[in-house]
């Protein structure tokens, strides 16, 4: 089974964007939770871009859809509730990329 991954980066070796200031995401996709590799960069514009109105995320969490999951360093609860409406599930975390899918595929496995 495959899935996506939204990644919020910056610098493109660690999450650490916050969901509401990342403008294009890295996707990475999942294979069996065995593998990764990065398949697309998705532009998004600002979710938040001086105030954080539901208009915007929703634009945002649209072209996220083909993603399972969104990691960011940060993510308020509004936009949270957003993405999961939208079948995304957000996570919070500040690690570098590599770890964090490891992470996210032992968590996926488990929860599926």
């Amino acid at each position: 089974m495959k899935y996506r991954i939204a990644l919020a980066t910056y610098s493109g070796e660690n999450i650490d964007l916050h969901f509401g200031r990342c403008t294009t995401f890295q996707v990475a996709e999942v294979t069996d939770n065995e593998s990764w590799e990065y398949v697309d960069e998705i532009d998004t514009g600002l979710a938040c871009d001086g105030g954080c109105g539901h208009e915007n995320i929703e634009k945002v969490a649209d072209k996220l859809s083909s993603c399972k999951y969104a990691l960011s360093s940060r993510i308020g609860p509004g936009a949270a509730r957003i993405l999961l409406n939208k079948g995304i599930k957000a996570l919070e975390v500040e690690i570098e990329i590599d770890q964090a899918i490891e992470k996210l595929m032992i968590y996926d496995k488990a929860h599926s």
